[in-house]
């Protein structure tokens, strides 16, 4: 699995005007930011100054995405005082890309609702078009990381349209073009369409842009994953050494991306030394990406809260009530980021007790011989019903083969049509499985769908990379809410957090 679409969207947050970093490093602009803001000057330079150091701290040797996400939530103050339709259709637009950035979905949608009231009051024209692009490539990419890469692709679209009404890619916007046929590739990339994903990458990589060299970088990524697909894994492999080789490649959180393909890619050539390689390389980079997210996303839900108090406070009467009210919210803000790690926690430790129990049952099956036990049944229970103790012993047997085949994935399943197969009556059935199995004929069939699908994940790594709604139809189910529904059930754990827990598992094996 690679980056979701957010994660490789980050983008120029200087506005529209980009700055060439190889003429003036990111530290030199941040020093000098910093001497202008201790001068007297307006609020729209200093709005311009504060969006152009959130853009440095992103481009320094070591990104700080807490420093980065204060300034931008300060410009927001700036904007929101000057009351600056277009400055606040940027700012809004900005930190919502932020947001997606520090994977934050939550907080995502609602800038970009913002953003876009901003966007529908600017008149027609270049301002409007520009940013109406910007917005529909974040939409889209919202929607790319929810897996709806259909939707996603069609905003992609209408950004490349908007796009065309603007007219040829200029020094001021040609960053937009680039990043729309980027993601144009990267939703045909989601949707294993191989041959249009190359084809909208390699548009993209032919943009020329001086002043923006690092989105190459996602560009190849996104294409190494592509000549994956195509089981063209040293070509894979070529793309993302030559781009780790370079001096000037400084984004961890790519970097780790790039070593998780790598690892695949040399797993797929079985060539176990580069295998182990990068594998090491990913266990070392990535405590390191998670606590500078985690830093981010605690520098805006500070700011966010620290806005809503200052408003509140300038209000006559300093109402008592808001302000406590206030105060919850920032606890809240504070125990959110808190409970967002220890819920993944859990979920790694309720991932890895289910794996635990699935490995005991496969030893247990594997080496315990079947002990098929003569059915006992109790004197007052004879008076009310009994199966004849042979068709007990035939229906174990039966169900013992049936467990180790594939047939309880047939959609079509019932009590009825099993009962045929095993040449039996459909209540003998029903009452042994609820006896021996200790769970109605549902439940029964359920479990063994999920334990199976849960098997095959492990197994095959391509099923790490299939929708929720294939691996539900692949079990035997008929509608992906309800595979989600028992998948939880049994498990403990939705199918896109199992995925997840899998998919770090197999890359550090």
């Amino acid at each position: 699995m690679f980056c979701s679409a957010q994660n490789q969207n980050q983008e120029d947050l200087s506005g529209s005007e980009t700055l060439d970093y190889s003429k003036i490093p990111p530290e030199q602009i941040i020093k000098q930011s910093v001497e202008k803001l201790a001068q007297p000057i307006s609020d729209e330079e200093q709005y311009e100054v504060r969006m152009k150091m959130a853009d440095a701290y992103l481009k320094i040797k070591k990104p700080d995405f807490a420093k980065s996400t204060e300034m931008l939530f300060k410009a927001k103050e700036i904007a929101e005082k000057l009351d600056d339709t277009k400055l606040k259709a940027k700012i809004y637009g900005s930190i919502a890309n932020q947001y997606s950035f520090l994977n934050f979905p939550d907080k995502i949608k609602p800038y970009l609702d913002l953003s876009k009231q901003q966007v529908d009051k600017l008149p027609n024209g270049y301002e409007k078009n520009y940013l109406t692009t910007r917005l529909y490539i974040e939409y889209g990419n919202l929607e790319a990381d929810k897996e709806n890469f259909l939707v996603a692709k069609k905003d992609y679209q209408k950004a490349l349209k908007f796009l065309g009404n603007i007219g040829n890619p200029s020094k001021k916007n040609i960053f937009q073009f680039r990043r729309a046929f980027y993601n144009m590739g990267v939703s045909y990339a989601y949707l294993k369409q191989n041959d249009s994903a190359e084809y909208f990458l390699n548009k993209a990589l032919a943009i020329r842009d001086t002043e923006n060299k690092e989105f190459k970088y996602f560009i190849y990524n996104t294409l190494a994953k592509v000549y994956g697909g195509k089981n063209q894994h040293q070509r894979a492999i070529d793309s993302l050494e030559v781009v780790l080789k370079e001096d000037a490649f400084k984004d961890n959180r790519l970097r780790a991306d790039m070593y998780k393909k790598l690892i695949a890619s040399y797993k797929a050539l079985n060539n176990k030394e580069k295998y182990i390689k990068y594998s090491e390389k990913l266990l070392e980079l990535e405590p390191d990406v998670k606590d500078n997210n985690l830093k981010g996303i605690n520098t805006a839900v500070s700011e966010e809260q620290k806005n809503l108090l200052d408003k509140i406070s300038d209000k006559e009467g300093h109402n008592q009530l808001l302000i406590i009210s206030c105060g919850l919210l920032i606890m809240i803000g504070g125990i959110s980021v808190v409970y967002i790690n220890q819920k993944r926690k859990k979920e790694k430790l309720i991932y890895q007790n289910f794996i635990s129990n699935l490995e005991k049952q496969e030893i247990k099956e594997a080496f315990e011989p079947k002990e098929i036990i003569q059915p006992e049944i109790e004197e007052k229970e004879k008076a009310s019903f009994s199966i004849p103790s042979s068709a007990e012993t035939m229906i174990l047997e039966k169900l013992d083969k049936f467990e180790t085949s594939t047939k309880f994935t047939n959609a079509k399943l019932s009590v009825a049509s099993l009962a045929v197969m095993f040449k039996t009556n459909p209540t003998y059935l029903s009452e042994t499985i609820k006896k021996h199995k200790e769970k109605n004929f549902n439940n029964y069939i359920n479990e063994l769908r999920i334990n199976y699908i849960c098997k095959q994940i492990l197994e095959r790594p391509e099923f790490l990379n299939y929708k929720i709604s294939y691996l539900a139809e692949h079990a035997g189910f008929s509608s992906h809410s309800t595979f989600t529904t028992i998948f939880k059930s049994v498990t403990g754990i939705s199918p896109s957090v199992f995925l997840r827990e899998a998919d770090k598992k197999r890359m550090i094996i």
